[in-house]
C-alpha cells in the first residue's frame, strides 16, 4: 500500500521550488519502489497559499499563480484537518524570523516540521530544545538542516531526504 505524504511548504523560494520539482521528477520512482506518494497540498510564500484542490492536474506554479488565495497559518492548519489529510510534514524554506515560534504550534497540530530557516540562530539555543522535546512527546520529528554547499539542488537535496527519513519512521510504526 503506498503511504501519502503530505508536505506543507512554506516558501517557494529557490529552494523550496527546487524540493517540489525534485519531489515531482522522483514521483513515479518513489511510488513504484518505495510505496511514498509525496504530495504538496499546501504551498505558500509569505502572503498566499495555495490549497490543492480534488482533481486538479498538479502544475504547481501555474495553479499557485492562477488559485494561490491570502492566508493565515491558521487557515492551513483547518485545510489538512477538514481534509483529514494525515502524515503531515510542514517545511519551512523561509527566512522570516517571526515563523520560525509556529514551530510549536505546528507540531502540536500534528506536523513534523524540517527546517532550514536560518534565523534559528539569532534565537536561544534552549528554543530549538524545547521544539525538540514538543516534537519528541508527540512522535513527531523535528529537523533544522544547515544549508549545504552546492546551492539549491544541495538544500532539495537534503530536504528531500529528510523527508524520506521522516516517511520511513512512519511507515515502520504502521
Amino acid at each position: 500500500m503506498t503511504q501519502k505524504i503530505n508536505i506543507v511548504l512554506f516558501g517557494i523560494g529557490k529552494a523550496g521550488s527546487a524540493l517540489i520539482n525534485k519531489a515531482l521528477k522522483n514521483r513515479k520512482t518513489l511510488i513504484l519502489d518505495s510505496h511514498i506518494d509525496l504530495r504538496f497540498p499546501v504551498i505558500t510564500n509569505s502572503t498566499v497559499a495555495f490549497f490543492e484542490k480534488e482533481g486538479a492536474n498538479y502544475s504547481w506554479e501555474a495553479n499557485f499563480i492562477q488559485f494561490g488565495i491570502p492566508f493565515k497559518l491558521e487557515d492551513v492548519v483547518e485545510y489538512v484537518h477538514e481534509n483529514k489529510l494525515h502524515n503531515l510534514i510542514a517545511i519551512d524554506a523561509t527566512a522570516n524570523a517571526e515563523f520560525v515560534r509556529q514551530y510549536s504550534g505546528l507540531i502540536k497540530s500534528g506536523f513534523n516540521v524540517v527546517s532550514i530557516n536560518e534565523t534559528l540562530a539569532s534565537l536561544h539555543p534552549d528554543f530549538e530544545t524545547e521544539i525538540s522535546r514538543t516534537a519528541l512527546n508527540r512522535g513527531l520529528d523535528y529537523s533544522f538542516i544547515n544549508l549545504p554547499k552546492g546551492g539549491n539542488k544541495a538544500v532539495a537535496d537534503e530536504l528531500f531526504d529528510t523527508i524520506l527519513a521522516i516517511a520511513g519512521k512512519k511507515e515502520a510504526v504502521a
